[in-house]
C-alpha cells in the first residue's frame, strides 16, 4: 500500500489559506486518493465544535475553554478522518492543525503559561499524527483583513473582529513556529503572499504540495 501523505495549510486571516485550498482541488481533482478537510471541523461532531468557537456569541469563552475545545475537535477529527485516511493510503490537505491553535491561543491570547497544558491535551488529541509537511501563507495583519472584509465570508467569526494587536500577536506566533521548525529539520515551508499575484501564489502551493505527494 502507499504511505500516506499529511499536509496542512496554516497561516492568519486573509493570508489566501481557502483560496490555494480551491485551486489544491481544482488541480488535483484527478486523483482518487486526496482527502481536504478543516480545523477546527472535518467530521460532524467536530464541525459543530467549530461552530461554537467561531459564533460572535461566544465573545465570553475563557481561553482555556477555547484550548479544550481546539484539542477536543483535533482528537474527534484525528480518530474519525485523518488517522484512518493516512493508514488506507490516502492524502489528506488540512486548512489548519496544531500550529493554528499555538499561534491563536497561546500567543493571540498571550497566554503562554498554557504551553504544557496545551502541549498535554494536543499530545493526546493528535494521538501520533504529524504533518508531513505544513505550509504557512505569511501577510501582513492590516493587508489580510482587508482582504478578508472584502471576501465572500467577510470578518465572518469572532477571532476575525479581535483587535490588530491580537492578529500581530498571532502571526509572529506563525514566524516563530517556522523558524523553530527549520531550525529543527521539520518539513516547512513558507510563502509571502503580498509579494506575488494570486495566480502565482496558487501555482507556488500546488508546485511544493506535487513535490511532497511524489515523495
Amino acid at each position: 500500500m502507499k504511505k500516506g501523505r499529511f499536509i496542512v495549510l496554516e497561516g492568519g486571516e486573509g493570508a489566501g489559506k481557502g483560496m490555494c485550498i480551491d485551486y489544491l482541488k481544482e488541480q488535483l481533482n484527478g486523483r482518487g486518493d486526496m482527502i481536504f478537510t478543516r480545523e477546527p471541523g472535518g467530521t460532524p461532531i467536530a464541525e459543530k465544535i467549530r461552530e461554537l468557537l467561531l459564533s460572535k456569541d461566544n465573545n465570553g469563552m475563557l481561553p482555556l475553554t477555547e484550548l479544550f475545545l481546539f484539542c477536543g475537535a483535533r482528537a474527534q477529527h484525528v480518530n474519525e478522518l485523518i488517522k484512518p485516511a493516512l493508514e488506507n493510503g490516502k492524502k489528506v490537505i488540512s486548512d489548519r492543525f496544531e500550529d493554528s491553535t499555538i499561534a491563536y491561543q497561546l500567543f493571540g491570547r498571550c497566554r503562554g503559561e498554557l504551553r504544557d497544558v496545551f502541549n498535554s491535551l494536543n499530545n493526546i488529541a493528535k494521538d501520533g499524527i504529524n504533518p508531513d509537511a505544513v505550509i504557512l501563507l505569511d501577510v501582513p495583519v492590516l493587508i489580510g483583513l482587508a482582504r478578508k472584509r472584502k471576501s465572500g465570508d467577510g470578518l465572518c467569526t469572532r477571532f476575525d473582529e479581535e483587535k490588530v494587536d491580537f492578529h500581530d500577536m498571532v502571526r509572529a506566533g506563525f514566524l516563530e513556529q517556522y523558524q523553530l521548525a527549520k531550525e529543527s529539520g521539520k518539513n516547512w515551508h513558507i510563502v509571502e503572499t503580498t509579494v506575488m499575484t494570486e495566480q502565482e501564489v496558487k501555482e507556488k502551493v500546488l508546485k511544493i504540495v506535487k513535490k511532497i505527494l511524489e515523495e
